[in-house]
C-alpha cells in the first residue's frame, strides 16, 4: 500500500539550473529579501499586500526549517492525512558579481504538500531587479522534476498547482508557457485596497503525466541536469506514462467503428451466414428469382 504521510523530516536538496542553483533557505536569507525589494508589487502579483506577503514568506520559512529538524512530528502531527508540508529554497545567480558568488535574488516553495492527495503549491518569489528575466523558467520545471519525482529520488507528486491574480498577466503568460492549464477561477477572492475593488484568483495546474522533464525546459533553450535529484526518476516515469499512452491510443483505434461513408472490403468467407446478422427487412426477397 502506497504511503499517504509526509516524513518525520525532510532534507532539502540543492538543486541546480543554469541561471541559478538552490539551497535551503535559512533566515539570513530572509533578512536578505527586504533588500531586494522581493515584496514589492505582491499586491499585483499575488493579490496581498507587502505586509501579508512579508508575513507568509516568514510563516513558510519557519515551517521548512522546522520540518528539517523534525519539530513538526510532535508539535503538527505528521501521521495526520490532513497535514501540510512547506519546502523552502534559496535562489542564488550562477552570474553573480559578488566577490563570495551568492547573490541572492529569490526564493522558490513548495507550499501546501498533501501527502494524502500528492498535491502542492510552488511558488517563486523574486527580487524586483531579477523579475522578467527568465529566471521563474529555469527555476520551477527543476523543482517540479524533484516534486514529481517518485519516492524516495522525489516528493512523488501527483498534482502541482499555482495561483495568482488577474491583474498578474505576465504571470499567466509563463504559467502557461511552462506548460501549466488554467483550471479554475475564484471569483472576487482577493481585496486590493489601493484600488478599493475586488480582484479574481486564477488557479493553475499540472498533473505527473502532463509534465515533460525535458521539454518544460527545452521550449526556452535550457537544458536538463542529470545530476539534479529526481531527475533520472522522472524521466524514467514519463517515459512509462508515454508507452501506457501510446498503447492505449492504438488500442482505440483498433477499437473504432468504421467511418460513416467508407466502403468496407469483405472476403467471401465473411459473407457466410451473414444474411443471419442482417435486420428482417434487409431479407425481403434476398431468395426471389428474377426473369
Amino acid at each position: 500500500m502506497q504511503d499517504r504521510t509526509l516524513d518525520e523530516s525532510v532534507v532539502l536538496p540543492e538543486i541546480r539550473g543554469e541561471m541559478v542553483k538552490l539551497r535551503a533557505a535559512s533566515w539570513e536569507d530572509f533578512s536578505t529579501m527586504d533588500r531586494i525589494h522581493a515584496f514589492s508589487s505582491s499586491l499585483t502579483l499575488v493579490g496581498k499586500s507587502e505586509e501579508a506577503e512579508r508575513a507568509i514568506v516568514r510563516s513558510w520559512i519557519q515551517r521548512s526549517l522546522r520540518w528539517q529538524k523534525g519539530v513538526r512530528t510532535q508539535e503538527e502531527g505528521l501521521q495526520d492525512a490532513e497535514a501540510r508540508g512547506v519546502m523552502a529554497w534559496s535562489l542564488f545567480a550562477n552570474d553573480s558579481q559578488d566577490a563570495d558568488g551568492d547573490e541572492l535574488i529569490g526564493m522558490a516553495f513548495l507550499v501546501d504538500i498533501d501527502a494524502w492527495a500528492q498535491s502542492a503549491r510552488i511558488q517563486v518569489i523574486l527580487g524586483q531587479d531579477y523579475r522578467g528575466r527568465g529566471y521563474t523558467r529555469d527555476v520551477m520545471p527543476r523543482v517540479m522534476t524533484y516534486g514529481f519525482a517518485p519516492r524516495p529520488a522525489g516528493l512523488g507528486l501527483h498534482r502541482i498547482w499555482i495561483s495568482t491574480s488577474s491583474s498578474n498577466m505576465r504571470g499567466h503568460a509563463v504559467y502557461k508557457s511552462l506548460g501549466f492549464i488554467e483550471s479554475g477561477t475564484s471569483r472576487d477572492a482577493l481585496w486590493d485596497d489601493s484600488e478599493a475593488h475586488y480582484m479574481d484568483l486564477h488557479v493553475f495546474d499540472m498533473l505527473v503525466d502532463e509534465f515533460d522533464p525535458i521539454q518544460s525546459l527545452a521550449t526556452f533553450g535550457l537544458h536538463t541536469i542529470m545530476d539534479n535529484p529526481g531527475v533520472r526518476e522522472a524521466l524514467a516515469q514519463h517515459e512509462r506514462t508515454q508507452n501506457i499512452k501510446k498503447k492505449n491510443h492504438e488500442e482505440q483505434a483498433v477499437q473504432l467503428p468504421p467511418i460513416s461513408g467508407q466502403r468496407q472490403t469483405i472476403s467471401g468467407d465473411d459473407m457466410v451466414n451473414k444474411d443471419e446478422e442482417l435486420p428482417w427487412w434487409r431479407k425481403l426477397g434476398a431468395n426471389r428469382k428474377r426473369d
